[in-house]
């Protein structure tokens, strides 16, 4: 697994210091991506994907937890007060245990995925008001190995915030 490296520069003009001194360094330019306030200007910096922006992934997967649970409950609901269903469907009662809790997973999974498209990044807090007053959030995906040596590109930009 690939690692997220994040470095806040202090504006734009660092960003695109940074950009450069990345692809110089031969790494991929669809694994830098930048962060910036809403309505910033990123000129040709590629901007921080809706996946990596927002909670989606995080809430999508709580939601398939959280739904397959209420799934369940449904399913064994229906196995011990209402086996009429099973009985007119002519499904095993298992089959509708798992149908159920399947069901409660992909509709809670997709309903709060939607949901955390619209929040920003719980990962990303720390830097939200930052970003909000101009900075920009570098996030560069490389393999370990070179974790080090990317850092060190950064540092010596000399573009602390």
């Amino acid at each position: 697994m690939k690692p997220k490296l994040k470095f806040l520069l202090p504006d734009i003009k660092s960003a695109h210091l940074a950009s450069d001194a990345l692809l110089l360094a031969r790494v991929d330019d669809k694994a830098i991506t930048f962060l910036a306030k809403p309505g910033t200007d990123l000129g040709k910096l590629q901007a921080a994907s809706t996946i990596d922006s927002t909670n989606m992934i995080n809430d999508g997967e709580k939601g398939v937890l959280y739904g397959a649970i209420i799934g369940l409950l449904i399913g064994l609901y229906i196995y011990y007060f209402q086996p009429w269903v099973a009985e007119t469907t002519k499904a095993h009662v298992a089959v509708v245990i798992v149908v159920s809790t399947m069901v409660g997973a992909l509709a809670s999974a997709i309903g709060a995925a939607v949901f955390g498209v619209n929040m920003f990044n719980t990962d990303f807090n720390k830097y939200k008001n930052k970003i909000d007053s101009g900075a920009v959030l570098l996030i560069v995906t490389v393999p370990f190995q070179r974790s080090t040596e990317i850092r060190k590109i950064i540092k010596e930009l000399h573009t602390k915030y």
